[in-house]
């Protein structure tokens, strides 16, 4: 046998070839390492989220005055505040706890100082003559010769005005809004002393009051305002009893729910507002904290028990975060428990020295202020994201103001009362949403014009179908939407009834036309053959113009004249003008490219002799098609299909600009959503770096990467699988 000596290839030619294999490799490397890189920066940034809080000591200063009514801290936690009894605030530094400044604000003793509600800067304070004053605490960043120094003012509001409280007060609140100031008093003999100061600025005095008195039952009653002080608490502080009045004017109070806090017979030990005092925190001697919130009713606004949890030592004090619904629990057996109430978790304890006499958070929560006689503690604490967890991402959440748990989507609120809702349900069922309805519209037009394509189209006609289907890729989606949005949806909209008859009247039209068709001399449709879908252009054309014509006409036969009031009405389902089915439209318009040509190239690329072996045995050109050509084409179809779905579940700009963009959970076809994708797009330029909202963006980013990722290894099993299975045909 005669051997054959292959010759050698040129030294330009191995050059060429090594460099070839070189550089495809590092292609190859490189596409990897980005990969790799993109999901370490996701993971960096999402990790925090699931950080463990931390609580830690970090000082304890000995040697303050006894006389400490209340402590507070200035934003940046340079300066600890100490209101005292003898009438002055002090100011100390927080690192050392020195005496920066000391003012003077009365002459007169203290006996008592709070907040006023819902100001964190504003202090009302009772003397021993059961007088109350008003001042404002302020800490001024100045920069003198580019040196920064901070300056503590007190300033006495309402030209130093007070206000004399009923004899016999035990317990009293006030709440300011932009205009008014409201104050409550309640006395031993259980008279509600309400008053009213309308119109009230700081640079005049308090005058003209209005005045009204509440008999209730006698007590130990803590008494305080509720949000905006339209409401107040009326709490037994021994039995738990407590009575919720709406108060629209002091004039005007009426008790709306009468009930009591004992959970089980047990008796509260401590009741605290949370921001917005939405909520009341109810602590017992069982460890059990229950948070109790205002709800709607039919009555009206009623206080409901919507969590609880359990710290397992008795109750001794609450107090709440100043921006945030957490809160701090502080046990009998002096320890400080951090907890959220949003995310339902015990965040963080620490052991406590003594039972604290005060408690504050700094303004940035990030600091614990424990004071006890003449010792104050200073506890750090690390809690950045409280409020999320995979329970508060994934499941039902109940929120203060509403009925029962729900998901929500609400990444700002119109009222720092409320806090943000971050669950992703919605956004996951929007996404899968947007992509059902798209794949439903592009799935039957793209793979039944890919088998017709290649199967029954002339090559004239496929050498010009093929290419400009293909085109239509290269369409930027943002065209798309703005068409979608502003042309299409308020056409649909206006000849809904047309719209939607569409859908039947075309296949009918088309079925129909194709039964004349047949019944035509063999002559003509011989002569006609692979150019019979140009044909029917003009037919569907027809039909459509038809039907849009007779739009009226057909809404007064079929829908009593309208078709959304007709299927609210009948259905129940509400008409949105820019809804899933514009996004089915649209959305699918993009798809159905991508689907067709690699459909069409799998089906095309049937070997012939598969299909002239069918047609010798006797099967027509549709038994081999079903039998032989799909089935081998299968595998490809198949990965068409979940290309275009993936493509679907990405897509942005058109769910941006073609829907409301509204994170309900609604499977109706006339309601809109907002996907993944979508509420990145819309919502990642205005989050604050490194914040809550900021990270679970980068979160949803990593969830949309990892569906693809999961619907994209699922297609390729099945692909394997149909090869292996039909690849031997």
């Amino acid at each position: 046998m005669a051997s054959y000596t292959l010759p050698k290839i040129s030294d330009r030619r191995r050059w060429i070839n090594v460099a070839t294999k070189r550089i495809i490799g590092a292609g190859g490397v490189a596409v990897i390492a980005a990969i790799l890189l993109i999901m370490g920066y996701l993971f960096w940034v999402i990790l925090p989220i699931f950080e463990s809080a931390t609580m830690e000591r970090l000082a304890v200063h000995q040697g303050l005055p006894i006389d400490v009514l209340a402590i507070d801290s200035d934003d940046s936690f340079e300066t600890v505040t100490l209101i005292r009894a003898n009438g002055a605030v002090e100011f100390r530094s927080a690192a050392t706890l020195d005496v920066v400044n000391q003012i003077t604000v009365s002459s007169s003793s203290w006996v008592e100082a709070k907040r006023v509600f819902p100001l964190t800067d504003t202090y009302v304070v009772r003397d021993t003559n059961d007088q109350l004053s008003f001042f404002r605490v302020t800490h001024q960043v100045r920069y003198i010769d580019l040196e920064r120094s901070l300056i503590q003012r007190v300033e006495r509001l309402f030209e130093a005005s007070s206000f004399q409280l009923p004899e016999n007060t035990e317990h009293f609140d006030a709440f300011r809004s932009d205009e008014d100031l409201r104050i409550v008093a309640r006395t031993i003999d259980g008279t509600i002393h309400l008053v009213e100061f309308e119109e009230v600025e700081d640079d005049f005095e308090l005058e003209f009051p209005d005045e009204n008195d509440i008999t209730g039952p006698q007590g130990d009653y803590y008494t305080f305002f509720g949000p905006r002080g339209r409401f107040l608490y009326d709490v037994d502080r021994k039995s738990g009893a407590f009575r919720l009045l709406l108060v629209p004017s002091v004039m005007r109070p009426r008790i709306v729910q009468t009930a009591s806090f004992a959970n089980q017979g047990e008796f509260p030990t401590v009741i605290t507002p949370l921001l917005g005092r939405h909520s009341l925190m109810v602590g017992h001697d069982s460890g059990m904290v229950v948070q109790w919130s205002l709800t709607s009713s039919a009555s009206g606004s009623i206080l409901r028990p919507i969590r609880s949890m359990s710290f397992e030592e008795p109750i001794a004090t609450l107090v709440s975060e100043h921006r945030r619904k957490g809160f701090a629990a502080i046990s009998k057996e002096r320890t400080a428990f951090l907890a959220y109430t949003t995310s339902n978790r015990v965040l963080a304890e620490i052991e406590l020295d003594k039972p604290p006499q005060l408690v504050a958070f700094s303004p940035r929560a990030d600091r614990l202020l424990t004071y006890n006689g003449s010792t104050l503690s200073v506890i750090g604490i690390e809690n950045a994201h409280p409020e999320l967890s995979w329970r508060a991402l994934w499941g039902k959440v109940w929120y203060e103001g509403y009925e029962e748990p729900i998901y929500s989507w609400q990444s700002s609120s119109a009222d720092t009362d409320f806090e943000p809702k971050f669950s992703l349900t919605p956004l996951l069922f929007g996404t899968l949403k947007a992509a059902f309805y798209a794949m439903i519209f592009a799935i039957p037009l793209a793979v039944a014009g890919a088998i017709y394509t290649a199967n029954f189209m002339s090559a004239g006609m496929r050498a010009w179908v093929k290419p400009g289907i293909e085109i239509m890729a290269a369409l930027p989606t943002v065209i798309l939407g703005f068409l979608a949005g502003l042309w299409l949806a308020p056409i649909v909209e206006d000849h809904l009834t047309s719209v939607l008859l569409c859908f039947i009247f075309l296949p009918i039209g088309i079925l129909l036309f194709a039964t004349l068709w047949s019944r035509l001399p063999s002559r003509v449709i011989n002569s006609c053959d692979g150019w019979s879908a140009a044909i029917l252009i003009p037919v569907l054309v027809l039909l459509g113009w038809l039907t849009l014509s007779f739009d009226q006409t057909l809404a007064n036969l079929l829908f009593d004249g309208d078709a959304k009031s007709w299927v609210y009405t009948t259905v129940g389902l509400e008409y949105d003008q820019r809804n899933a089915l514009i996004i089915g439209i649209a959305m699918g318009l993009a798809v159905i490219p991508t689907i067709f040509s690699i459909a069409e190239d799998a089906i095309y690329g049937v070997p012939q002799h598969l299909v002239h072996g069918s047609l010798a045995l006797g099967a027509t050109r549709w038994q081999t098609l079903v039998r032989v050509v799909l089935l081998t084409a299968s595998p490809g179809i198949f990965s068409a299909i979940m290309i275009g779905f993936g493509r679907a579940v990405g897509e942005t700009m058109i769910v941006l600009m073609a829907t409301g963009n509204t994170p309900i959970m609604d499977l109706n076809l006339f309601q809109g959503m907002r996907t993944f994708a979508a509420n990145i797009a819309v919502e990642m330029p205005e989050s604050e770096a490194n914040s809550s909202h900021f990270r679970i963006l980068f979160l949803t980013a990593l969830v949309l990467f990892l569906i693809t990722f999961i619907f994209n290894t699922a297609a390729e099993i099945v692909r394997n699988r149909l090869r292996t299975r039909y690849g031997n045909l």
